[in-house]
């Protein structure tokens, strides 16, 4: 893609990044994980932040150097937004990071039962959540785990902690949903909704 095509690409600050998003979302040792990427944010209508490292970073770089711009590249670390959230991450930055650390961070395990709604754009409820993981803030964002460990999707939390769960009714909402892999085939060839709901 050339450069007049509207979308700009460049190389930022990683540590910035790493310090003020990441540290600050699901803690010190997260940006371990991370460890040899470089950042590259691409602007356009919107802001989406890619993490590069080896090869693929030069390469990009290269194409930069010549005017055009990626389409996508790296690992596809999510959207930067001005407001709250700041920072809404992919399911695929989520994943890389689970596995990274070990475990979940910043994350609630939903049933197949509540799953299933979730898929089709809904909030996931108290009465799916069969676990809560640490740190929770209200109007941050939150992965949603399938019981096998997948990630399905983010939410935007409604409570500032894991603590609050037990004291909801079941059908009060846990998460709001921000983004669920199943835009993907709702949208079919065409998008007919927003990819994130903020």
């Amino acid at each position: 893609m050339r450069m007049g095509a509207g979308i700009r690409c460049s190389f930022e600050d990683t540590a910035q990044f790493m310090e003020g998003v990441v540290a600050r979302l699901f803690g010190e040792d997260a940006v371990k994980v991370f460890e040899g990427f470089s950042l590259l944010v691409c602007r356009g209508e919107f802001a989406e932040a890619y993490l590069l490292r080896g090869e693929v970073t030069d390469l990009v770089k290269s194409l930069l150097d010549s005017g055009r711009v990626p389409y996508a590249a790296g690992l596809y670390a999510g959207r930067l937004r001005k407001s709250c959230p700041t920072f809404v991450p992919s399911v695929d930055f989520l994943s890389f990071l689970y596995s990274g650390l070990g475990g979940f961070r910043r994350a609630l395990v939903v049933s197949e039962r509540g799953l299933k709604p979730f898929l089709y754009g809904k909030d996931v409820l108290k009465a799916s959540v069969l676990e809560c993981f640490e740190p929770l803030s209200k109007g941050e964002v939150v992965g949603i785990v399938s019981e096998d460990g997948f990630v399905y999707g983010v939410g935007l939390s409604v409570i500032d902690s894991c603590r609050e769960v037990k004291g909801l009714r079941n059908v009060d909402v846990v998460a709001e949903n921000v983004f669920d892999v199943g835009w993907y085939l709702r949208g079919g060839t065409e998008a007919r909704e927003r990819k994130f709901k903020v």
